[in-house]
């Protein structure tokens, strides 16, 4: 969900109830229904049985990288801003609870702290968690604190993050097009947050939702028997975004990872003041608060019937970690679970991004053989020889993309894929799932560069 939504769109909301004048985004790569057509009871019904077919055909990958697959989080924040609801324990629970493995934080920097001595590093419960900052446009984990270290430009800026070995990423790439990754480790190909900044027409739904009785209990129910498909209605293909990481990976090698951006501060409140006044609640780690009235919404009066002044109505808590930390997933392949062996193969680009929520991707494979031996995975570099072929193996059959120098060059629909190598080029792989008759990105592979 968005950092930050202003309560004042309950007004605008209400003034677009009563005109009819939602408008709808364009639908993006392989959509069928808009994000608030997703959220009826009988899609999420659909995609959730999908979802359930798709675990029961899951199957081991015998496929190897040689390398051990671990699920992390990247672009994470607790305990670190105003708008930031979450704390550090709560994520370390929500992430053994879904398996991950590793997270790289990623505090708002402020002034009065050091986002790398005050905050966690190294193993906890099993989970390895490295310390790094939202800043400057960048996510950012270099090796020591930074904290009063001057710079004077965006390049010097790189330079001190990177000389000691530390990592950096461009995020926000759609607020950043033009930006250049020469000397960055890599980008984010997808980002929750950047996936929904557009996703106005949702946040009039959901505004208007919670001053209509039946909406609301409707929307209730769709989020207790549907969580994960709720959290994920608004997922689309960044196409700027991959767009640009293609036309850069023809210059130079960057990673491709997943920013999931996650807070846990999407949770709403509905309150009862009197038989004609409800206070809508914004509650990420300081409260917002509005007042609408019978006057501004008539389905005041259904809400209050029968309620207490000051009685709560409704909680709507959204993005809690486990969703965001399910929804995707950077999974990097690394045979230790260790600070420098994760930095190691992310400089690589030994790693791929999963929507886990779909389907568990982990175990997916995509090497480059020649002469029947490996001899590249993820991230590396091969030369063109003879006898030299790609192989690709998911988990379940879907729609498998290999990509050359940004163009499809074959689509299969199977679990495994193989291709004869006559070209060099940058390749890479997209895997694609219906879902309720949509066509829904699930895998994106870092490219093998073939010289």
């Amino acid at each position: 969900m968005q950092k930050q939504i202003t309560l004042g769109l309950v007004a605008l909301s209400l003034v677009a109830i009563s005109l009819n004048v939602f408008g709808q985004k364009p639908l993006g790569v392989g959509r069928k229904y808009s994000s608030t057509e997703r959220l009826k009871i009988e899609r999420l019904q659909s995609v959730h049985a999908d979802r359930l077919r798709y675990r029961q055909a899951r199957h081991p990958v015998k496929l190897k990288t040689g390398l051990t697959d671990y699920r992390a989080i990247m672009h994470a924040h607790a305990e670190d801003s105003s708008h930031t609801g979450g704390t550090r324990p709560e994520l370390l629970e929500a992430a053994k609870r879904a398996g991950v493995k590793i997270i790289m934080l990623t505090d708002h920097v402020r002034p009065e702290r050091d986002f790398i001595n005050d905050s966690w590093r190294g193993l906890r419960d099993g989970v390895l968690f490295i310390p790094g900052a939202e800043h400057e446009g960048f996510l950012v984990y270099p090796q020591a604190s930074i904290k009063n270290q001057p710079r004077k430009t965006r390049d010097e800026y790189i330079r001190m993050i990177k000389a000691p070995g530390g990592n950096i990423f461009l995020s926000h790439v759609e607020e950043r097009p033009d930006w250049d990754t020469s000397q960055l480790d890599g980008i984010e190909i997808y980002n929750h947050h950047s996936d929904i900044k557009d996703e106005n027409t949702f946040y009039l739904w959901l505004m208007a939702t919670l001053t209509d009785a039946q909406r609301l209990n409707d929307f209730q129910t769709a989020l207790n028997e549907f969580p994960e498909e709720v959290f994920g209605a608004q997922q689309d293909y960044l196409a700027g975004t991959i767009a640009k990481w293609d036309k850069d990976l023809l210059q130079h090698r960057v990673t491709g990872v997943a920013a999931n951006d996650c807070h846990h501060n999407q949770i709403f409140t509905v309150t009862c003041l009197d038989e004609n006044t409800v206070e809508i609640g914004y509650i990420g780690s300081r409260r917002e608060t509005r007042k609408i009235t019978k006057e501004q919404a008539p389905g005041i009066s259904e809400l209050t019937r029968g309620r207490k002044a000051g009685e709560l109505i409704a909680k709507l808590d959204l993005d809690i970690y486990d969703r965001s930390l399910n929804y995707v997933n950077t999974h990097i392949l690394t045979n230790r679970l260790d600070e420098p062996s994760v930095r190691e193969a992310l400089q690589q680009g030994h790693a791929y991004v999963a929507h886990n929520w779909l389907c568990e991707a982990t175990g997916f494979a995509f090497i480059a053989e020649a002469r029947g031996k490996r001899v590249a995975v993820m991230g590396d570099e091969v030369k063109l020889v003879d006898r030299l072929k790609l192989r690709v193996e998911t988990p379940v059959t879907c729609s498998l993309k290999l990509i050359r120098n940004g163009e499809v060059i074959e689509t299969l629909q199977s679990d495994k894929l193989e291709l004869a190598l006559k070209e060099a080029g940058v390749y890479r792989v997209e895997a694609w799932l219906t879902f309720d008759g949509e066509a829904r990105p699930w895998i994106y592979s870092n490219p093998i560069y073939v010289r």
